[in-house]
């Protein structure tokens, strides 16, 4: 599936682009959604520039394009003349935000509230779907490992378990999905604290420690940090009106 929406991608970017670099040199805004994102990449008008895509992108978009800085968890990110958002309604957030940076901000209220739309929002982070995205061989093994020991979860548990040594499991984790273990391990934990909050009602404090964390604070500190909601807000976000339709 992935193939033939890069494919697709892949020959829209031949077409779009003599169009794409006159908006450029002309200094037009130029405001990508969705997979679109993907086709700026491909032209390299996002080196060196944060930017945004679908979050179930992320990990081929991180491998194909290293020198963007992507921001995934983000739903508009604006670097310059540059604009790129997430997936479907992200595009009503990317609107909302060029009409407030043309300098419409009492009219965007006026809109929002004429087309009951939620209030705006930052992150993707609450509709990623754990799992969705497609896992080398390796992924799924070392994933089957952290499911069953996420609390005590280290490099070096993973390392013995694959009967290999800490620097070869570096090497073959940053061969395979360019991070490093002890990063890896930190995402694993954050995917695990997104699903409970969404389908549990433990507290913030017994998700903490269940996925491996001792202190509190610093575990709300990199939520927040890693996907731009307190854990809280996050939980408000799932279960909010909007949400539930």
């Amino acid at each position: 599936m992935l193939w033939n929406r890069f494919a697709h991608w892949k020959r829209n970017s031949v077409r779009v682009r003599p169009l794409v670099l006159l908006a450029k040199k002309q200094g037009a805004l130029i405001a990508s959604t969705c997979g679109a994102s993907y086709i700026l990449a491909r032209l390299g008008l996002l080196d060196g520039k944060n930017a945004t895509i679908s979050w179930w992108l992320s990990k081929e978009v991180k491998k194909r394009f290293p020198l963007v800085k992507w921001a995934p968890a983000r739903i508009v990110i604006r670097d310059g003349s540059l604009y790129t958002t997430g997936a479907a309604f992200a595009g009503l957030e990317l609107i909302s935000k060029l009409v407030i940076d043309l300098g419409f901000v009492k009219e965007e209220q006026q809109v929002r509230k004429l087309m009951v739309l939620p209030p705006a929002r930052e992150s993707q982070d609450p509709y990623e779907v754990p799992g969705l995205t497609e896992s080398t061989s390796f992924e799924k093994q070392v994933k089957r490992l952290a499911q069953k020991n996420l609390a005590n979860l280290s490099p070096s548990f993973l390392a013995a378990r694959l009967n290999t040594s800490p620097r070869t499991l570096s090497r073959r984790f940053f061969e395979d999905l360019q991070l490093t273990p002890g990063k890896w391990i930190q995402e694993q934990r954050l995917e695990a604290a997104r699903v409970y909050l969404e389908s549990t009602n433990l507290s913030i404090s017994e998700i903490c420690f269940r996925i491996g964390y001792q202190d509190v604070a610093s575990f709300v500190r990199l939520f927040a940090r890693t996907t731009g909601l307190t854990p809280g807000e996050f939980r408000k976000e799932l279960r909010s009106p909007s949400r539930s339709g």
